[in-house]
């Protein structure tokens, strides 16, 4: 017997226990495109499987087989608390425990190599999928925004099930969608030193045209920026 919905969410009245987070969000372009065939329903969840697996590999260590300048498996990041499909993406949410102060650089700056890493090395997971997935008009290429700030826990009022809601979440989502030529684009707010921005090959820059968000500064790959069209740079981004 199907359930049927007797009443909408609701939340309690407060959103509670406030603490330092950091918010992933990837998008998949052309997924409209994909979702809108035949027979979505034997191919959409074999594709998103097989999403799900590279980030996992991204996020709990295995084998990254997209990855050719790493031949020894990925050790574990720390696990994110949370986790929400977003119908085209996902949004994954970490939160410092109590007797932490901050996050740990090092993990952060893991963290955003390997989601470069799997955005450059993209084609290789749809390469895997095409076996399970045989279907024109796969999702084309992969888009991650990466930021921190408070979150807030909002509990529904029928039982212990979370949602999370921050600055930081919003403002993830808006910098994967502010640039589409750029794949990787995340909040100088993480805190990433100089050191690691000139040895992973990052840069600062100005973002000037993120919805609700005027003048962010972000870190994006020097060379995917320096391939943009000149005239892309300077309507969306303004140089440091």
């Amino acid at each position: 017997m199907t359930k049927t919905i007797t009443s909408t969410t609701k939340f309690a009245s407060r959103g509670g226990n406030p603490a330092h987070g950091l918010a992933l969000i990837y998008d998949l372009e052309g997924f409209s495109k994909f979702f809108n065939q035949p027979d979505v329903q034997d191919y959409v969840p074999k594709f998103l499987n097989h999403l799900s697996q590279a980030m996992s590999v991204v996020l709990l260590g295995g084998k990254a087989y997209w990855d050719s300048a790493t031949p020894h498996k990925y050790d574990p990041l720390p696990a994110p608390i949370h986790e929400k499909f977003l119908g085209d993406g996902m949004l994954y949410v970490w939160r410092l425990k109590r007797n932490q102060l901050d996050f740990d650089p090092n993990f952060i700056g893991m963290l955003c190599n390997r989601l470069w890493n799997l955005k450059d090395g993209f084609h290789e997971v749809l390469k895997q999928a095409a076996a399970d997935v045989p279907v024109l008009d796969l999702p084309t290429r992969i888009r991650f925004g990466v930021a921190r700030g408070t979150i807030y826990e909002l509990t529904r009022a029928s039982g212990t099930n979370k949602e999370y809601i921050g600055f930081c979440i919003n403002l993830a989502s808006r910098l994967q969608k502010c640039c589409t030529d750029l794949g990787f684009i995340v909040s100088a707010r993480l805190g990433l030193p100089d050191k690691m921005l000139a040895e992973y090959e990052y840069k600062r820059v100005v973002a000037t045209k993120i919805r609700g968000f005027p003048e962010e500064i972000v870190i994006v790959d020097k060379e995917e920026y320096k391939a943009l069209a000149e005239d892309q740079r300077t309507s969306l981004f303004r140089e440091l």
